[in-house]
């Protein structure tokens, strides 16, 4: 049924095949054939998720670390199928828990498993969970309860026939605040295994995030393990073959907005949509003084852009939120606006900058007021 020169495809050359395939496809401008490149670059994280479920079959507590951008939610949410899919478990047994709403939306949407905030977790009993992954938890908090002891007491529980699934996935260079984590100290994180290849952001833009996280690891005051992140950066590289771009202004909050407004006409008239658009700020309070200057910009232009913030339901919108609500979330143009001060802007300025480039794939920009 296929022309013979399908079988010439065999077992030796198809990798080569499937790399050629991709590197075609990265070489169309057009914004269709980069988002189709990205979602096929994905397919990278899955050979990260075979190496950690050999895992699944010799531990059952495990650290998990991995720099932004190396697929560790896509990971943590493949090895929960696993767990369902070996251990044949109701969904209802498998609970997923991070730190903001948005990415728990976003993980309930797959309906693969129970998933809920830090918050929720704390208050609820959840007596018929038997695992937990636990997702970006560089950033929760320990004041308002013991997390870390209830999750380890769950999967542990004598009623289990044996000891329940415990993930814990997390990057100390995205940590948002300077409050304990809850975490146990570095050196009682054990046994670890590491993610290493970025597959969500283009090359210039990964170019930009390594020598940011090279200075968090030099300079940063915070309490984080610096020699295993040392290691960990020499060991991470960019998996992506797309260049991308970046560009970094400084300008007043007016000019910032008018700024976005025409950036994201242009963006349009190109064919990118709404729903490849992110504006992220750095604290709700900011993002809601953005959104009205924006509305009033880009009323009744021919380009018309709705901003929503997550919980709206952003799905064929832009998104106009704090960067704290959309940890683990990605878009392929950003708008990072960084204002001049804010707490902690010492211990966390280059956290903060992170955090905001790594959720572009493609586009990103960094504006300073």
């Amino acid at each position: 049924l296929y022309p013979p020169n399908y079988s010439r495809i065999h077992n030796g050359n198809l990798q080569a095949l499937l790399r050629a395939l991709t590197v075609a496809l990265l070489t169309f401008e057009s914004f269709l054939s980069d988002r189709v490149g990205c979602e096929f670059l994905n397919l990278l994280t899955i050979k990260q998720y075979q190496l950690l479920s050999e895992n699944l079959h010799r531990t059952r507590k495990l650290y998990v670390y991995g720099l932004p951008g190396t697929g560790k939610t896509v990971v943590a949410l493949k090895i929960i199928e696993k767990i369902r899919e070996m251990l044949q478990c109701a969904q209802e047994e498998v609970l997923y828990v991070c730190e903001n709403q948005p990415l728990r939306d976003f993980v309930r949407q797959k309906s693969i498993c129970r998933a809920v905030t830090r918050a929720a977790f704390l208050k609820e009993s959840f007596v018929g969970v038997k695992h937990i992954i636990m997702d970006e938890a560089q950033n929760f908090q320990r004041h308002e309860g013991n997390w870390y002891e209830k999750a380890l007491r769950l999967t542990s529980a004598r009623h289990l026939p044996e000891p329940g699934f415990f993930w814990i996935f997390l990057d100390y260079l995205q940590k948002s605040h300077t409050f304990s984590t809850g975490l146990p100290p570095a050196q009682r994180q054990y046994p670890v295994e590491s993610l290493t290849k970025v597959v969500r952001n283009a090359n210039s833009i990964y170019s930009y995030l390594e020598e940011k996280m090279e200075a968090i690891v030099k300079n940063s005051t915070l309490n984080i393990p610096r020699e295993r992140l040392e290691r960990l950066l020499r060991e991470t590289t960019c998996a992506q073959a797309v260049q991308g771009s970046i560009e970094v202004r400084e300008s007043n909050k007016n000019e910032i907005a008018t700024y976005v407004a025409e950036r994201c006409r242009v963006y349009l008239r190109e064919g990118y949509s709404e729903k490849d658009i992110a504006v992220l700020c750095y604290t709700d309070r900011e993002a809601g003084a953005y959104r009205e200057k924006l509305a009033s910009l880009m009323m009744g232009s021919e380009a018309n852009v709705s901003l929503v913030r997550m919980e709206e339901g952003p799905g064929e919108h832009a998104v106009l939120d704090s960067v704290r609500r959309f940890s683990g979330l990605e878009r392929s143009i950003v708008f990072g606006i960084i204002p001049q001060t804010f707490p902690f802007d010492d211990e966390l300025f280059g956290n903060v900058l992170v955090c905001l480039a790594s959720r572009a794939n493609l586009k990103l920009h960094l504006l300073f007021e």
